[in-house]
């Protein structure tokens, strides 16, 4: 005889069900049946050309061997960036290490924000560096955090009129570049796995400079307070471009480097006042500096300078408590440390747009310093609730 025909076997399975699992109301309970398991996040990725493996998230840590062309992985965890990431695998034997993450062919539908990030590592590892200027600079983060000093000066920002949302660059050439920050006001970008960045993108994105009063060919730390170099169709009389720019465009935040210039015709000890008066003005202003150290090839000459120099960068946003990217230890791996032939501007990958589905930040420079400044707004946003 059928169960639906058992009126006394159907009131005891009822009973067992709500006496026997006091934890699990009947209500729950069918709820749970329907339910399908959540998918697994896709952690699959192939190396399409050979890669050193290391123990850490960049080329200073420990190297553990290398990973063949065709070789297949699981990512197991990124770190803060997503631009290196540790990989499990079999490559004729059991491969675990860290490799940049555009060496792999990632899957598809990757994302980032689905792989955990690894906060115990540190972006490099010193401990085998025996200079102490290059220990210096490598042991500075990719990305610094934003103290709480830099909500009081976005709030007086806000009070002076600064809008939230929009960025603007100071710098030289290798800053005014038009594919430095510009392409996130398109609509065409490829985030491709790096789909954290998102949110952030959206928001800055409409608002950021295409172009800049205080970023131009040959500008210096010191050429940037001349009033003779300002606009005269936007600046106002005796205005500095420094201080045009901030009137013109009322941003939140000026992300701000200097030094190709500089380290050819001024010694550190007035880079170093120049670039401690650039972000007192920019303070002044309400907005928040965000400072950045530069890459620089160790054959160009000038190189003792251009180290100073950078680690003059890092003690003013030390002093200064702001914002800092460290773009010299982001590129060392890139080929010609992510550099042009001329060995000052920075590579191009050839997109004007952000493209990040095939890698190009682990080979060009911009792609890198563009992804690190989406990466840097994105802790600016988050950290400040910026609305």
């Amino acid at each position: 005889m059928s169960l639906s025909t058992t009126p006394g076997r159907v009131t005891l399975l009822i009973a067992c069900l709500l006496f026997s699992a006091p934890f699990a109301p009947l209500a729950s309970f069918a709820q749970e049946l329907e339910t399908e398991e959540p998918e697994a996040a896709v952690t699959e990725a192939m190396a399409y050309r050979e890669a050193n493996l290391f123990a850490g998230p960049s080329e200073t840590y420990e190297p553990l061997g290398t990973l063949n062309a065709g070789g297949r992985v699981t990512i197991v965890e990124r770190n803060g960036i997503g631009n290196w990431l540790h990989v499990h695998g079999m490559n004729n034997r059991r491969m675990d290490g860290w490799v940049m993450s555009g060496f792999l062919e990632l899957h598809e539908d990757l994302q980032f924000s689905d792989v955990p990030v690894n906060t115990e590592l540190t972006d490099a590892d010193t401990s085998q560096i025996a200079d102490e200027r290059l220990a210096a600079l490598y042991g500075v983060p990719l990305i610094s955090g934003i103290s709480p000093t830099m909500q009081l000066i976005y709030r007086r920002g806000r009070a002076l009129g600064n809008q939230s949302n929009v960025v603007t660059k100071i710098g030289d050439s290798v800053t005014a570049d038009p594919i430095f920050l510009a392409p996130m006001n398109r609509d065409d970008n490829e985030l491709g796995p790096y789909d954290y960045l998102q949110d952030t993108l959206d928001f800055f994105g409409p608002n950021t400079a295409n172009t800049s009063i205080a970023a131009r060919i040959s500008l210096t730390t010191y050429s940037v307070f001349d009033p003779m170099l300002a606009d005269g169709s936007q600046c106002e009389a005796n205005e500095t471009p420094l201080d045009c720019e901030y009137r013109v465009r009322k941003p939140s935040v000026a992300f701000i480097m200097f030094g190709a210039n500089d380290v050819r015709h001024i010694n550190v000890e007035r880079f170093d006042t120049q670039m401690r008066q650039i972000v007192e003005e920019t303070l002044a202003h309400g907005v928040i500096p965000v400072l950045s150290t530069f890459s620089y090839d160790p054959n160009a000459g000038y190189w003792d300078q251009a180290l100073d120099f950078n680690l003059a960068v890092v003690s003013i946003a030390d002093d200064y408590d702001v914002p800092l990217v460290n773009l010299w230890a982001a590129a060392r791996p890139l080929p010609d440390y992510g550099l042009d032939g001329d060995d000052v501007h920075m590579a191009h990958s050839g997109f004007r747009y952000l493209k990040y589905d095939t890698g190009h930040e682990s080979w060009y420079g911009v792609s890198l310093r563009n992804l690190l400044a989406l990466r840097m707004l994105d802790e600016i946003r988050s950290t400040l609730g910026m609305k």
